[in-house]
């Protein structure tokens, strides 16, 4: 069998090329078998406080103190964004100087922040981390308008001009939008710096007390701003929010003022008032009700309707008597309907003498009043009067004398019973009133021719209430002795009577037919 060089020749160079190259690929096998991408980091944010100054950050941190609230210190601003999200954070850092160090974890997550204590500079590290290639996130394009619409609302907190505020699980103001730290600037003075936590301004409300409540927070001595606080639960935190109501306040109590003036007015009237809802129950009255109508208190608060109240006036027999049920029905719904209208107006006349004058009132939103005045004296002042006049009338009907009075104005208030008997006409039952120039015109007409110089005179003598006496002829040949006297009250009474003494029918009689 014969050797063949050239194949062994062949084989050994390539199985040396196999172990060349195999050296050669060997230490790169590792780095080919490690992930493509990067392995996800984690970011460590340090920061190193000074009381409230911030001496030093890491760039990450000083973008993460930028997203705290604008108007606080550089410690407030870290405490506003780390407290809510790590319990305890208060009272661990407020013994960090005596316990040297300390560790607190998220609530919930897998953030941790630690905190040393270096001769008087505070060292803190907030370990946060980093989702960004976690899966399920968001695109690019999303996140960058849930950026703008976080910056957006951030805007509006921050511009927001009711103070609100964020409270921990011990009832500390974790969180406050700049119209809070106004107000707490005002309560405590601009000479007073801030301070984490806030002071609670407004009094903390149990979960049971969620309801909408008002408190008032005074402002230096004398001036006092009132809010309508509201409280919300998110997430298991509560936010709080304060609307201004000082002019709710003011509107509300110079309406009180204004009722109580009222309620006093209408307890010293002696009329009484009784107004009526839409329903036509009984909403207010004041105390003359009860003394005019004798009714309980206890009745009139129960808030009786119309109906009731008058179906009780008519069983004490406080109103008048009406002739048959029928009848009575249609003088409720009169009433109603008239005062509904506001032309209701009766008088009373009740059975024990008593006189009361009713109106009807329309009010607002389909309401009504009733007033109730007893004018009972009036009435009877009215009816001694009215006797006493009747009286006069008939005294100087009495006379044989023709009596007229002129008032002041130069109209006839009185005449008798004769004086209508000689001139043919009554003045007081003449349509409208009877004045100088109309009653010297009667006697003119009703004289002989030549007395009419006479009349004339006797229409300037009664204007300037001259005192006189004389005679005139009457057309059926009589002769009149007349007179004139002022009386009290600026009035002149004029008298005519027959002159028996210096009769001369005949010569008369001649000069009226010519």
């Amino acid at each position: 069998m014969t050797f063949d060089w050239v194949f062994a020749l062949i084989v050994g160079a390539t199985s040396l090329a196999t172990a060349v190259i195999a050296l050669v690929l060997l230490p790169l096998l590792p780095r080919l078998s490690r992930p493509a991408g990067p392995r996800p980091a984690e970011s460590n944010m340090i920061f190193l406080f000074d009381g409230e100054l911030l001496v030093d950050a890491t760039p990450e941190g000083r973008g993460f103190l930028a997203n705290g609230p604008s108007g606080l210190s550089d410690w407030q601003r870290f405490c506003a964004l780390v407290a809510p999200r790590f319990p305890g954070f208060r009272d661990r850092m407020a013994h960090l100087d005596r316990e040297g160090s300390t560790l607190l974890a998220e609530a919930g997550g897998p953030a941790q922040l630690s905190a040393t204590w270096l001769d008087g500079v505070a060292r803190l590290s907030l370990h946060l981390p980093d989702r960004d290639r976690a899966d399920g996130l968001p695109d690019p394009q999303s996140l960058a308008a849930m950026a703008a619409e976080l910056t957006t609302l951030r805007d509006v907190v921050e511009a927001m001009p009711t103070p609100a505020w964020q409270e921990d699980e011990a009832g500390a103001v974790a969180w406050a939008n700049s119209a809070y730290l106004a107000l707490v600037r005002q309560c405590q003075g601009d000479d007073v710096p801030l301070s984490w936590p806030l002071p609670a301004l407004f009094t903390p409300q149990a979960d049971s007390e969620a309801a909408p409540h008002r408190e008032v927070i005074r402002v230096g001595d004398d001036a006092e701003h009132w809010f309508d606080c509201v409280s919300v639960t998110a997430e298991g935190t509560r936010l709080h929010f304060a609307l201004p109501a000082d002019a709710a306040v003011r509107a509300e109590t110079a309406l009180r003022n204004f009722v109580q003036t009222l309620t006093k007015t209408f307890a010293e009237l002696p009329i009484g008032l009784a107004v009526f809802n839409r329903a036509r129950e009984l909403v207010l009255f004041n105390p003359a009700m009860l003394d005019l109508f004798n009714l309980e208190p206890e009745f009139l608060t129960a808030r009786p309707s119309l109906v009731a109240v008058l179906d009780r006036l008519r069983e004490t027999r406080m109103m008048p008597e009406p002739k048959d049920y029928r009848t009575w029905r249609e003088q409720i719904v009169r009433l109603e309907r008239d005062a509904q209208d506001g032309v209701y107006a009766d008088t009373w006349t009740l059975p024990s003498g008593q006189v009361y004058r009713v109106t009807g009132r329309p009010h607002p939103d389909g309401a009504v009043a009733f007033l109730f005045e007893d004018i009972s004296a009036e009435m009877s002042l009215t009816r001694r009067f009215r006797g006493e006049i009747e009286t006069g009338q008939a005294v100087i009907d009495s006379f044989d004398e023709a009596i007229a009075v002129f008032s002041s104005a130069g109209l006839v208030t009185m005449s008798n019973a004769a004086y209508a008997e000689l001139w043919r006409e009554d003045p007081l039952l003449v349509m409208g009133t009877t004045d100088i120039a109309e009653a010297t015109a009667l006697w003119q007409k009703n004289c002989m021719p030549g007395e009419t110089g006479t009349v004339v005179d006797l229409a300037r003598l009664i204007r300037h209430r001259k005192p006189w006496s004389g005679s005139l002829v009457h057309r059926d040949g009589r002769r009149l002795s007349c007179r004139l006297k002022p009386v009290g009250g600026g009035a002149v009474l004029v008298g005519f009577q027959p002159d028996c003494e210096n009769q001369r029918v005949e010569p008369a009689v001649s000069r009226a037919v010519g």
